[in-house]
């Protein structure tokens, strides 16, 4: 399915994906410097904020296998380049 789209096409797509890819991690971060933080949460904050950091985490393994297949997309219009 990614073979079929052309070079340029890839490209934007990389870039898009790099950029979810920057702000899933952003807010990672955020959530983990917030459990940190969390002196004296309530367990269903807690249990939220901790169902919400692995929904995070189950996005940006999607996001990284999509970008890994489009990047090997890139990789081989540049081997069939040259």
């Amino acid at each position: 399915m990614i073979h079929a789209l052309s070079f340029p096409v890839l490209q934007i797509r990389r870039q898009e994906l790099l950029d979810e890819l920057d702000e899933l991690e952003e807010a990672v971060t955020e959530l983990i410097v917030w459990l940190r933080d969390a002196v004296e949460v309530e367990a269903d904050a807690l249990a939220e904020r901790q169902e919400r950091l692995a929904w995070l985490y189950r996005q940006q393994a999607g996001v990284l296998a999509v970008l890994s297949e489009t990047e090997r997309a890139l990789l081989a219009f540049s081997e069939s380049a040259v």
